[in-house]
């Protein structure tokens, strides 16, 4: 796949959140791919996993990064095109997707940005899939009148893009 990332900033598992995070402050990063000590890719943490999971739920930032990483994570084959990467972020509401090999290697990380340098006329499909996920958001938050939902406790954002 040629439009993506080809080394992405990688943490092992046993990094802390607090070490994690600064990693992504210093590179400017919105996701830090996990990886095992046989390069394969076992999670990832997004910048609102540390919001919503780390800050709301008060998780002890000196954890490892295992503790809060998403593990089941969506891939695809380098083979792949980008019409059916951008498919799948839009159907697991994601704007980072890994790249493996057959073994589960990681190969690269390719995100909605990264898409839309290479095929800017994809752009009103991707507004589109903001415009759904925000919308379903919306829903979750409130109920019919407009109030916010009273079972809503925040872990219905944990997916956020």
């Amino acid at each position: 796949m040629d439009v993506m990332t080809t080394k992405p900033v990688i943490a092992s598992p046993e990094m802390s959140i607090n070490a994690c995070a600064l990693l992504m402050r210093e590179y400017d990063l919105g996701s830090v791919i996990i990886k095992n000590k046989d390069d394969e890719l076992i999670g990832i943490v997004t910048e609102e996993d540390m919001v919503y999971k780390v800050i709301a739920d008060k998780i002890d930032v000196d954890n490892p990064i295992l503790d809060l990483m998403t593990r089941k994570v969506e891939t695809i084959k380098p083979n792949e095109d980008i019409f059916k990467a951008l498919m799948k972020m839009k159907d697991y509401d994601m704007r980072r997707l890994p790249v493996v090999d057959e073994q589960n290697k990681l190969m690269g990380l390719i995100t909605l940005k990264d898409i839309l340098k290479i095929q800017p006329q994809l752009f009103d499909l991707i507004v589109e899939m903001i415009d759904l996920r925000e919308e379903q958001r919306k829903f979750r938050l409130f109920d019919s009148k407009g109030n916010l939902a009273p079972d809503f406790n925040g872990s219905d954002l944990d997916d956020e893009f």
